[in-house]
C-alpha cells in the first residue's frame, strides 16, 4: 500500500499516510520477527526427539542443520510466495477500506509493485537467516540427553502449593488492583503525573507476571480444596492441568496480556478520536469559514458574490471575564494552572443565533470534552464575572458544546452568552489587558443552505488571505484519525493472529503430550463428551484469563485519559473489545476442535 504513489498523490495527507505506513511497517516487522522466532522455538522443542534420533542413527549435527535448512526453505519461501500473491489480491480491498475510513472518494486500481516485492523478500531473507541461526544454536548447545528430556523439563518443576505461592499470589493481585486504583485517580496527583504513569506500568506489568506465575495457581488450588477431595474428570482435565502449566508459561501469557491491552487500548483511543470528529469540529469551528481579520472576510465575501454564491457574513465582538462561584467547581489538581476562576469569552445574544438570554442569565457553550474531566457546571447557580475590581453576578441557565467563536479567538476557553443589556454593562466596565493581545472579534462566513466540497476547493485556490474552514478541518481530522485507526487496527490484528497462533501451537503440543491420559480415561469408562467438557473448561481458562486481564488493563488505561481524544468512550471501546474477544475466541474454538480430534484418536 505504501508503494502506491498514484493514490498517495491524490490524498490531502499523503505525507501523513507515508509516515503512518512506515511506522506501521516497523511494528509489523517487530511482530513478525518475534512470532516467527517464538513459533520456531516451539517447533524445535516439539521435534527434539526426532532430531535426537537423527543423530543416534549416525547423522552429524551439520547434516541435521542442513536438513532443517531445506525443510524450512521449502515451507518458508513457499509461504512467502503465497503470501505475496494473497497480499496483492487483498491490497485493493484494504486500500478501499482505508479510503472509506478517511472518507475520500477515489477510484483504486490494481497495482503490482516490484519494489514492494523486493523489500518484502529482503526482509524475509533476513528473518530466515535469523531462524537458521536459532536452529544452529539449538543444535550446538543442546545435548542428546537434554533433547530426549526436553518435553518433560518445563512441566516437571511443580512442587505443590507452598507458603511462597500463597504470598506471591496475593501480592500479584494486590499490585494489579493498586495499579488500577492509581490509574483511576491519576488527576489527583498533579505534578507527580509522569512518575505515577511509570509506577502504574510497573505495578500492572509486574503484577500480571506474578499473577500468572502464582495467583492463578493459588486461586485454582483454593477452588480445588473447596471440593474436599471430590474432584471429577472436569477438575482433573482443567483446574489441575492449568495449575501445572500456567506457571511455566507465565512470561508468554504476560506478554500476550500486556500487548493485547496495548493493542485494544490504542485501537479504542483512535476509534474514540475518529468517532468524535464531528463533535470536535462543532466545538471549535462555529462557522463554515472563519477569518483572522475583517478585511479577510470581506475579500472572500466579494469573491463569493462575484460567483453568485449566497452567503452570510458573521461579526461577533467578545470580551474576556473570569468566572467563579457556586455554578463552577474546578478540581484544584486540574492541569493548566487553574485556580478557582475560569476564563470566559463573553458575547451578546444579539450577535448569535439560537441563543436568547434574559437579564441576569448566562449560557455557557463551546465546552470542550476534556474540560468536563476537571470542571463541573451546576445549573441555576450563581456565577460571579470579574475584571479587576468590577464584579457582576449572573445565573447559569444552560451548558452546551457548540462553539460560537473560533478557537484562535477564545484560546480554547468556553464561551458565554448574555443579554445585550448585560453585555453592554460588562463591556463598559471591562479592563483591557494589552499584554495578552487577545483578539476581541470573531469573523466568519456561513454558506446559505449548506457548504460543499466544491465551494471549499474554489476558496482554497487563493493562498492569501488565510482562513479556517469547517469542511477543511473535518477532512484533515477524518484523514488523520482514520489513517491512525487503520494502521493501529492492522497492527493490532497482526498481533492478535500471532498471539492466538502461539497459544494454539502450545495447545497442540499439550494435547499430544496428554494423549495417553485420554486413553486411560476412556478405558476407565469416561465418555468422549465428558472428556471434551473438561477440556472446554481448560480452553476457556487458558484463553480467557489472559484475555480477561488484557480487557481489564484496557478499560483502566482508556478510562484514565479517553477524554483527551473525544467525548464518547463506551461505544468505541465496547466495539473494539467485542471484536477482539470474538476473534480471539476463534483460536480457543479451533484448539478445542484439535483436542476433540486427539481424544477420538486416543482409543
Amino acid at each position: 500500500m505504501s508503494q502506491d504513489d498514484s493514490v498517495a498523490d491524490e490524498l490531502l495527507s499523503s505525507d501523513l499516510m507515508s509516515t503512518g505506513f512506515i511506522v506501521g511497517s516497523v511494528f509489523l516487522i517487530v511482530i513478525i520477527v518475534t512470532f516467527v522466532m517464538f513459533a520456531n522455538s516451539i517447533f524445535l522443542r516439539r521435534r527434539n526427539r526426532e532430531l535426537a534420533l537423527f543423530q543416534l542413527i549416525g547423522m552429524t549435527r551439520d547434516k541435521v542443520l542442513r536438513l532443517l535448512v531445506v525443510e524450512n526453505a521449502v515451507i518458508y519461501f513457499g509461504s512467502l510466495m503465497i503470501g505475496i500473491a494473497f497480499g496483492f489480491l487483498v491490497y485493493r480491498m484494504l486500500l478501499m477500506m482505508l479510503l472509506r475510513m478517511m472518507q475520500i472518494d477515489l477510484a483504486v486500481g490494481m497495482t503490482f509493485s516490484i519494489e514492494a516485492v523486493v523489500q518484502t523478500a529482503l526482509l524475509f531473507l533476513f528473518i530466515f537467516a535469523l531462524l537458521m541461526a536459532q536452529n544452529y544454536i539449538f543444535l550446538k548447545k543442546t545435548t542428546l540427553i537434554n533433547m530426549l528430556k526436553l518435553e518433560q523439563s518445563s512441566e516437571a518443576t511443580y512442587r505443590g502449593m507452598g507458603k511462597g505461592t500463597v504470598i506471591f499470589g496475593v501480592l500479584g493481585l494486590s499490585m494489579i488492583m493498586s495499579g488500577y486504583w492509581l490509574s483511576a485517580n491519576m488527576m489527583n496527583f498533579g505534578n507527580l503525573l509522569i512518575f505515577l504513569m511509570f509506577g502504574i506500568l510497573f505495578l500492572t506489568i509486574a503484577g500480571t507476571y506474578i499473577t500468572f506465575k502464582f495467583s492463578v495457581a493459588f486461586i485454582l488450588n483454593m477452588i480445588r480444596k473447596s471440593k474436599n477431595g471430590h474432584v471429577n474428570v472436569n477438575d482433573v482435565l482443567s483446574l489441575t492441568s492449568i495449575m501445572f502449566k500456567m506457571k511455566s508459561n507465565a512470561f508468554l501469557l504476560t506478554l500476550i496480556s500486556v500487548v493485547s491491552a496495548t493493542s485494544m487500548g490504542l485501537m479504542s483511543l483512535s476509534y474514540i478520536a475518529y468517532y468524535s470528529v464531528e463533535q470536535t469540529i462543532e466545538a471549535s469551528v462555529p462557522n463554515d469559514y472563519t477569518f483572522y481579520e475583517e478585511s479577510d472576510m470581506e475579500f472572500y465575501s466579494d469573491l463569493l458574490n462575484e460567483n453568485a454564491i449566497d452567503h452570510e457574513t458573521v461579526h461577533i465582538p467578545t470580551i474576556s471575564y473570569n468566572g467563579e462561584g457556586d455554578a463552577i467547581t474546578i478540581d484544584p489538581e486540574a492541569p493548566g494552572g487553574f485556580d478557582t476562576a475560569l476564563s470566559l469569552s463573553i458575547v451578546s445574544d444579539e450577535h448569535v443565533d439560537n441563543f436568547e438570554a434574559k437579564d441576569d442569565e448566562i449560557m455557557i457553550t463551546g465546552v470542550a470534552y476534556f474540560i468536563d474531566s476537571y470542571i463541573d457546571f451546576n445549573l441555576n447557580q450563581t456565577i460571579t464575572l470579574s475584571s479587576n475590581d468590577y464584579k457582576r453576578e449572573v445565573e447559569l441557565k444552560s451548558i452546551g458544546e457548540q462553539a460560537v467563536l473560533p478557537s484562535f479567538v477564545t484560546y480554547g476557553s468556553p464561551q458565554a452568552i448574555v443579554s445585550e443589556e448585560v453585555y453592554n454593562e460588562l463591556e463598559k466596565n471591562h479592563n483591557d489587558d494589552e499584554e495578552t493581545n487577545q483578539p476581541r472579534e470573531g469573523f466568519g462566513i456561513d454558506i446559505a443552505g449548506e457548504d460543499s466540497q466544491g465551494i471549499y476547493q474554489f476558496m482554497s485556490e487563493y493562498d492569501y488571505p488565510p482562513f479556517e474552514s469547517k469542511i477543511g478541518q473535518y477532512n484533515m481530522q477524518m484523514q488523520g484519525s482514520g489513517l491512525t485507526m487503520f494502521i493501529i487496527g492492522f497492527v493490532g490484528l497482526a498481533f492478535l493472529l500471532t498471539s492466538g497462533c502461539i497459544l494454539y501451537f502450545k495447545q497442540i503440543g499439550e494435547s499430544e503430550d496428554e494423549k495417553g491420559s485420554y486413553n486411560i480415561l476412556r478405558k476407565l469408562g469416561f465418555t468422549e463428551n465428558e472428556i471434551i467438557k473438561g477440556l472446554t473448561i481448560k480452553m476457556a481458562v487458558t484463553f480467557g484469563v489472559p484475555l480477561l486481564i488484557g480487557v481489564l488493563h484496557t478499560y483502566f488505561a482508556v478510562n484514565a485519559g479517553w477524554f483527551l481524544f473525544g467525548n464518547e468512550i463506551w461505544v468505541p471501546m465496547l466495539t473494539v473489545v467485542g471484536a477482539y474477544i470474538i476473534l480471539y475466541s476463534v483460536f480457543a474454538l479451533i484448539s478445542l476442535l484439535y483436542y476433540k480430534k486427539v481424544v477420538k484418536q486416543s482409543i
